[in-house]
């Protein structure tokens, strides 16, 4: 009976086991569970440094990180200075010089950063008696050394009259960069970039360093984002007790602003430039989005509307390219969203004599994203692969999601909940929804293609799309 009976518990045991491991049975899906991302607070120190606090209950690691209000690289108008400082700062500071950090961090598993631009770090909190007193010291004990910076001042001077002297090097030459350079849709026309001067590093004194440091590297000019288990309270006493001997200052305001051109098509381009050698062409199908502006409403939709479309393996240009009809290795569409308002680029590499089947396909595809209601089937798994990237961004303390919101919730005036509230957002998104996006912002007949392949394998083939320049390597019009 005992070994019928243990048998029978085998055979149950094995069965089991099977289903579990049966690659042939999905599981069915469950609800999702909310994203706990943690309890978000804002507010001002005691020192007049801004906060954003991410409480995260019971977490037994933490991040601390300060960031300075210096001057964008482009507006830098003391790049000497700049130059400078950072080297002081990769050579530690008054109270831990860099190979001490790196050896503390590395024992206790964490980490901490000085830079030019802010200071960093993270680990157990356990040791944050340990961890942050070597942060702070970027802050409180800086090494501005009047010997190191004068060696710094001379050395730099040297190295750029030195570069001033040397012949220049030969333009690479690359036409094709070039012509896209001169089609982008946005052209900057914001004060050019302050070079480095060798006359101003031989005036470079430890004064003119140290008036740097302290313009702008004071907490009046600083934001610091807290992301552990800590209350307004601790987190407000923790600043008050490590940087009660950091100076204040002023606040510092951009004196411009990064200001662009427009160039928006108005018609299908289509550019080719002549690679003879080449067995394969190159495409590009580009357009403006005009709207598409970082955590702008509209984000989730075209988040959701590119992995449909262009985005990842099971997209349907991937899937056409591809998959249906083995014209290439793979094909993506890139969908960025910045300060300029955005654009969109269709790219795959294929066989010449098959580069205008290629691109048939891709303005198909575009057609068919604003023709056509995607299925429930679609939508979910493009919303479903949407959340989990999503979650995992969300999983880790030291998430660049979480910190960069932190870094811009003030700037794009953000609410709190913003991140708690993106995956509603991402499940609320419908078919129509994602059909009358298609609409507004994928333009096959407002595009400009531009192509790279052997001109004599294509010729002739491109013109029913639109209307075709052809070029040479050297940017010659051909015929």
């Amino acid at each position: 009976m005992k070994r019928t009976i243990l048998f029978i518990a085998i055979l149950l045991r094995v069965s089991l086991l099977t289903a579990q491991i049966n690659p042939d049975i999905k599981p069915e899906p469950t609800d999702p569970k909310p994203i706990k991302i943690g309890e978000f607070q804002t507010f001002t120190a005691d020192n007049n440094m801004k906060v954003f606090l991410i409480k995260k209950s019971g977490y037994p690691k933490f991040r601390i990180s300060i960031d300075f209000g210096v001057p964008l690289i482009p507006e830098e108008r003391e790049p000497e200075a700049r130059k400078i400082l950072s080297e002081i700062f990769s050579r530690g500071n008054l109270n831990y010089s860099s190979d001490t950090i790196s050896e503390i961090t590395k024992y206790y598993a964490s980490s901490v950063g000085g830079f030019v631009n802010g200071v960093s770090c993270a680990g157990m909190k356990s040791q944050l008696e340990t961890i942050m007193p070597m942060m702070v010291s970027y802050i409180t004990a800086p090494a501005i050394d009047s010997l190191f910076v004068r060696e710094s001042a001379t050395k730099s001077a040297l190295r750029v009259r030195e570069s001033g002297k040397a012949p220049k090097k030969a333009a690479v030459k690359n036409f094709m960069a070039h012509l896209e350079d001169s089609l982008a849709f946005y052209i900057s026309i914001s004060p050019p970039k302050t070079e480095e001067r060798a006359e101003v590093y031989d005036t470079i004194t430890q004064e003119s360093i140290l008036s740097y440091f302290q313009r702008y590297m004071n907490p009046d000019n600083s934001y610091c984002i807290i992301a552990g288990d800590f209350t307004v309270d601790q987190a407000n006493r923790l600043i008050s007790s490590y940087l009660k001997d950091w100076k204040s200052g002023s606040k510092f305001n951009q004196e411009s602003r990064s200001t662009y051109s427009y160039n928006f098509p108005e018609t299908r381009r289509i550019y080719v430039v002549d690679k003879p050698d080449a067995v394969q062409s190159r495409i590009s199908v580009k357009w403006p989005l005009k709207d598409a502006f970082p955590y702008g409403d509209n984000e989730p939709l075209l988040m959701v509307m590119n992995q449909i479309y262009g985005d990842g393996y099971l997209s349907n240009l991937n899937q056409n390219i591809r998959l249906d009809k083995g014209l290439s290795y793979g094909a993506k569409n890139f969908l960025s969203n910045n300060i300029t308002g955005g654009n969109c680029t269709s790219t795959t590499l294929v066989r010449n004599e098959e580069t205008a089947y290629a691109l048939e396909n891709i303005l198909f595809e575009m057609l068919r994203m604003r023709n056509e209601l995607v299925s429930e089937k679609v939508l979910n798994r493009a919303k479903s692969g949407l959340l989990g990237d999503f979650s995992l961004s969300m999983s880790n303390i030291n998430s660049p999601a979480i910190t960069g919101f932190g870094m811009v919730k003030d700037k794009y005036n953000l609410p709190d909940n913003y991140l708690e509230t993106y995956p509603d957002k991402l499940r609320s998104i419908t078919a129509e929804d994602i059909r009358r996006a298609s609409q507004k912002y994928i333009k096959p007949y407002e595009c400009i293609v531009f192509i790279e392949g052997k001109v004599a394998d294509i010729k002739g083939t491109l013109e029913k799309y639109g209307t075709v320049e052809y070029y040479t390597t050297n940017g010659e019009r051909m015929d």
